[in-house]
């Protein structure tokens, strides 16, 4: 019996999860897309398996080899494009040879739903999240469900403080410190480092990732320092390694090539704007407060920090935007950060700093949340 695999090409919509390997080989609760279906085909009989590969072939090749690991043959063929199942019946099993009792395209599970994976990320994270009991019921050696709901690689460590919360998965070689939640609905893939203090709720952490102490991780798909919000799309790519970063590579620049240019500080009657911030970083946050700083006088019952060009975030712009905080706070001065993008937005979130500033779009104002139970980095707010 034989069966044609066929490996998922370029998808757009879920291009990030592409960066660092196929779609055919990305993470999936220890294992991948390609193995699950081997696993898949060599318990209904096939005794043949062909895998056509268009996006990085020799990447495949490498982590399925020759396919003695699960006792059949295996030949991974390189394609320029990506094949339909007709295509690729008709290319390796010309008439008059039998066809192949199998030819899938891997876009979904096996077993499941039939749910198509590649569609959008929040799709991608409610299929794992609909696999994590189809997964454990598979011969599945060394994963038990230590309470209802919740599932531990037996060579995890996870501090007696730490909190996981059902539906859960918690893969091998994972490190949770003391007083972290991790769940609901939230998968740690091998070797992942969570340190303490962290909330991590609704995501998915890439192998070998670390998440830094007090983070608050919601909604989202992390690997290395790529943070992709699942329900919005939107990505941040995180600055600071001590943040969220990779286990095993080096953390790439993150940081924009050109240099940031002069901010505009003008005031408008009783209101101190800020403008034409390209960045805040470790680059500009000391000129950010030797300009700004002097200005603040209780003058002002306003001060207004547009990010709306603000392309580049990191922690010693954080904690100049927080000493500006402290500083305007101190006179009675409201501030304001108005029309951040996106990743901004999830920066000042996963760093539990939203809590300090309201955020304006236009005219409308958005409150502060209310203080919640993890307090900001204390490191990152310098003296004034």
């Amino acid at each position: 019996m034989n069966a044609i695999l066929i490996c998922p090409g370029s998808r757009p919509a879920v291009a990030l999860l592409a960066e660092s390997c196929p779609l055919a080989v990305a993470p999936v609760l220890g294992k991948c897309l390609l193995e699950y279906w081997i696993e898949h085909l060599v318990a209904l009989g096939i005794r043949d398996i062909l895998i056509a590969a268009s996006d990085r072939a020799a990447c495949v090749e490498d982590h399925v080899g020759d396919g003695a690991r699960w006792g059949l043959p295996i030949a991974v063929m390189a394609e320029d494009a990506e094949l339909s199942e007709t295509q690729a019946s008709e290319k390796y099993f010309p008439h008059p040879a039998p066809p192949p009792q199998v030819v899938v395209l891997m876009d979904h599970l096996p077993g499941g739903s039939g749910t198509n994976l590649l569609e959008s990320y929040s799709a991608w994270f409610a299929g794992l999240q609909n696999w994590i009991p189809l997964a454990q019921e598979l011969d599945r050696i060394g994963q038990c469900e230590v309470q209802p709901g919740v599932w531990v690689g037996l060579r995890a460590r996870i501090d007696p403080s730490a909190q996981l919360l059902a539906p859960c998965w918690v893969g091998d070689y994972v490190r949770i410190d003391g007083d972290t939640v991790i769940g609901p609905a939230t998968i740690l893939e091998d070797g992942v480092f969570v340190a303490a203090g962290a909330h991590v709720a609704r995501s998915v952490i890439g192998p070998a990732t670390f998440v830094g102490a007090r983070l608050r991780v919601e909604s989202s798909i992390a690997h290395r320092h790529t943070l992709i919000d699942w329900a919005t799309s939107s990505c941040l790519r995180v600055p600071d390694a001590f943040w969220l970063s990779s286990l095993d590579e080096p953390q790439p620049a993150a940081r924009p090539d050109a240099a940031p240019g002069p901010m505009r500080i003008e005031s408008e009657g009783r209101r101190l704007r800020v403008s034409q911030v390209a960045e805040l970083s470790d680059a500009n946050a000391a000129r950010f407060r030797d300009e700004l700083f002097p200005a603040v006088s209780p003058q002002f019952s306003a001060i207004e920090v547009d990010l709306s060009d603000t392309r580049y975030l990191d922690s010693c712009g954080l904690a100049a935007l927080a000493g500006l905080h402290r500083r305007a706070g101190a006179l009675g001065i409201g501030l304001r950060l108005l029309n951040p993008d996106s990743s901004v937005r999830q920066l000042l979130e996963m760093t539990q700093m939203r809590q300090l500033f309201e955020i304006g779009h236009g005219e409308a104002v958005e409150q502060r949340a209310a203080p919640r139970r993890f307090a900001p980095a204390r490191d990152l707010v310098p003296a004034s």
